[in-house]
Formats: C-alpha cells, sequence, structure tokens
C-alpha cells in the first residue's frame, strides 16, 4: 500500500470513528423507539411491553460498507418504573463497535383532569458499556509511515451514560436528552491523535390524534439535536397509522426530512419514507433513505429494516396506537367494535 494510500485510509478512519463515537446509528432511530434517543421514553406506555429489531445496510456494493444490528426492548417495570434495554453491533469499514445498554424511567404524576387527562413527569437514566475493535491487519505495505496505522487489530472496552425528561400532557409529549455525558474513557482512543467524543443534546417533541371523519391516526415528531462541536440537526416526521376492517391488521407508514441547521440557511441532509404493515401486534416496515448532500448522491441510498412486536393488555385494540389505550395517557379509553374497526 502506498504512502499516499495509507493516509487516506487513516483520513477515513478518523471520521469513521468520530462518526461512530457517537453512536448516531442509535439515536437516529428514534422514530421507531424513541428510548434509543431519550432514556426517559423507557416503558413510554406502561400497558405495553414491545420489542424492536433494525438492520441497516448503506452504500450497496461497497465492501465494508456501514452495517448495523440493534435489538431494543422496553416494558413497564412496576408502578411508576419503566424499564429499556438495547444491544447493537455495528460495522463501519475496519471498525467495530458492540454494545449493551440499560435504561430506567421513574415518571411523576402531576396533574389529573376531570376529563382523565393526565399530566406527569418522567425522568431516565441509562448506563451503556461498549467494546471497540479496529482491525488493521489487512493493510499492506507503508505500515509505521502513519502513527495511527499500526497493521494490528485493537481493542478496548469503554463505558458511558445518557440522561433525560419528558413532560407528557395528555396526548402530547416534550423531552429534552444527553448523550455521552462522561469523557471518553476506552482506553482505544486515548492517543492524541483521537478526536473527542462530544456530548449529544436532544429535544423533541410530538402528539398523536385521528382524523375526524376517517380511521387514520396521525403521529407528528419535530426532533432537534445539537454537539458539544456545534454540529445541528433538525427533523420533521409524521408517522401515518390506517386500520383496516380486520382489526388484526394495518398499514402504517413515516416520512422524515432532515437538515443541517449549522449555517444561516442549513442544508438538506436527506429523506425518508418508511412503508409497514402490522398483522397481530407484529410490526414489519422498511425504510428508504434518499441522501441530498454530495457524498450521500454519489454512494447511494440506504435502507432499514425494521421488525417489532407490541402487546398491550387490551390485546384487541392492536390496530390502533398503543398510546391511545395507556390509561396513564387517556385512562377512560375504552373501545367497541363497530364495522370491523375499533372505536372510541
Amino acid at each position: 500500500m502506498s504512502r499516499l494510500r495509507i493516509i487516506l485510509v487513516t483520513g477515513l478512519l478518523l471520521i469513521v470513528t468520530m462518526a461512530s463515537s457517537q453512536r448516531y446509528f442509535v439515536t437516529n432511530q428514534y422514530v421507531y423507539d424513541m428510548f434509543l434517543m431519550n432514556p426517559a421514553a423507557a416503558g413510554f406506555n406502561r400497558t405495553c411491553v414491545s420489542v424492536n429489531g433494525f438492520y441497516q445496510r448503506q452504500w450497496f456494493g461497497t465492501d465494508l460498507a456501514p452495517t448495523t444490528q440493534l435489538f431494543a426492548a422496553q416494558m413497564p417495570a412496576g408502578g411508576n418504573v419503566g424499564s429499556g434495554t438495547y444491544i447493537f453491533n455495528d460495522r463501519n469499514g475496519h471498525n467495530r463497535k458492540m454494545s449493551l445498554m440499560q435504561a430506567f424511567s421513574v415518571e411523576i404524576k402531576i396533574k389529573e383532569n376531570r376529563n382523565g387527562t393526565n399530566t406527569s413527569l418522567v425522568f431516565g437514566l441509562g448506563a451503556l458499556i461498549e467494546q471497540a475493535t479496529v482491525d488493521q491487519s489487512n493493510f499492506e505495505g507503508g505500515v509505521g509511515i502513519d502513527p495511527v496505522v499500526s497493521g494490528n487489530k485493537e481493542s478496548g472496552i469503554g463505558y458511558n451514560a445518557n440522561t433525560g425528561m419528558l413532560l407528557r400532557i395528555g396526548k402530547y409529549h416534550v423531552g429534552a436528552a444527553a448523550t455521552n455525558i462522561l469523557p471518553q474513557n476506552n482506553p482505544l482512543y486515548d492517543s492524541e491523535y483521537e478526536p473527542e467524543l462530544p456530548v449529544d443534546f436532544h429535544v423533541h417533541a410530538g402528539t398523536y390524534f385521528k382524523y375526524p371523519t376517517r380511521d387514520i391516526w396521525f403521529e407528528p415528531q419535530i426532533y432537534y439535536r445539537r454537539n458539544s462541536l456545534q454540529d445541528t440537526r433538525l427533523d420533521l416526521n409524521m408517522k401515518l397509522d390506517i386500520p383496516t376492517f380486520n382489526q388484526d391488521f394495518s398499514f402504517w407508514g413515516v416520512i422524515a426530512y432532515r437538515r443541517n441547521v449549522d449555517s444561516k440557511f442549513g442544508k438538506s441532509l436527506g429523506l425518508a419514507v418508511t412503508g409497514g404493515i402490522n398483522y397481530k401486534g407484529i410490526n414489519v416496515g422498511l425504510e428508504h433513505q434518499l441522501g441530498l448532500t454530495g457524498a450521500q448522491t454519489h454512494y447511494g441510498s440506504a435502507y432499514l429494516l425494521v421488525f417489532g412486536y407490541n402487546f398491550c393488555h387490551d390485546k384487541k385494540t392492536r390496530s390502533l396506537p398503543c398510546s391511545e389505550r395507556d390509561p396513564i395517557v387517556n385512562p377512560d379509553a375504552k373501545y367497541r367494535k363497530k364495522g370491523g374497526l375499533f372505536k372510541r
């Protein structure tokens, strides 16, 4: 391998390391499982248990392209406590990471109105342990020219923590979270050539509502992220749930727009469209990510496969958003069957 190629590979390794250290391949999936970004959302619905899996692949046709497998589960843990867990395996070039994160949330009821609308404040804290590996054993020639490239397979274990809070007012929620709140402590990244691990701050808000004359549920959500390096992003999301005349079958989808806002006018980062089905509580969906930057256009789009299972106390209402059946949000929610659909 020539010296120029060694330098190029080193530069790519630094970029990949910086990007993957922030674990955006986890927090970017908040649309499907909000606790991945905010630990206060662990067990967000106290009447449902949910498990979700994600498989993401980018840059098809490119060797060692970014690939991620992620499994998450959250559930009520008794009383006002919720639990959330995720594990992931991420490969990005010659870098590989495996991690386990456990989060708990505690909900404090502030007010309960006569109409059944509850107001509560939720606090969450998560801790994770992560093993990172960089495999440089396949590099040929020139090893030693660049101080970052050793030609060996190196690994290290580190830990970190996340925290967040949520304000829930009936069907509305507003939250803030911070991830990577501890400094970098993985010995693999203690070199003076490694970049700092920035703290990420997340702010989000959302709700859900039913179209007045149609059995279509809308779940809009807005998301803003900023890290200590002043890297910013704004997302606008809309999720749809469309029940059918079969109570065990429904359609759902997500439309998302992502934008960088670190300059005066910002820049469009990408669009994402997801289509999925829910059959007897089993969710399956495919997200197509269309990148709008020059690099993303060159390397092509990315795809994300989403699958999961949601089961709630009221198993007959699977075609409706699970949050509508949550007694904390709507304690008087009762449904009756009419024309094959379940309506209030």
